[in-house]
């Protein structure tokens, strides 16, 4: 028995097992990206969501500054 002939197929289904969680992992990260796309339309993912500066989230119109209200004591 050769133990060079084991240590080769050893590494060689080591190989095959890694490429295949690379392959897993791409294949999710493809599923995730054409989910994104898909609900894009929808406003579903945060992706999809327009960016607003900081102008759009202020009010248009500023309220008139009330008086502070008197301690009580």
């Amino acid at each position: 028995m050769h133990l060079s002939e084991d240590y080769a197929s050893l590494e060689l289904a080591r190989f095959a097992e890694q490429q295949m969680l690379r392959d897993l992992e791409r294949q999710r990260v493809i599923a995730e990206r054409l989910a994104e796309v898909a609900g894009a339309g929808e406003g579903v993912t945060d992706a999809a969501r327009p960016r607003r500066g900081i102008r759009a989230l202020l009010p248009r119109r500023l309220r008139p500054l009330q008086p502070p209200r008197p301690a009580l004591s």
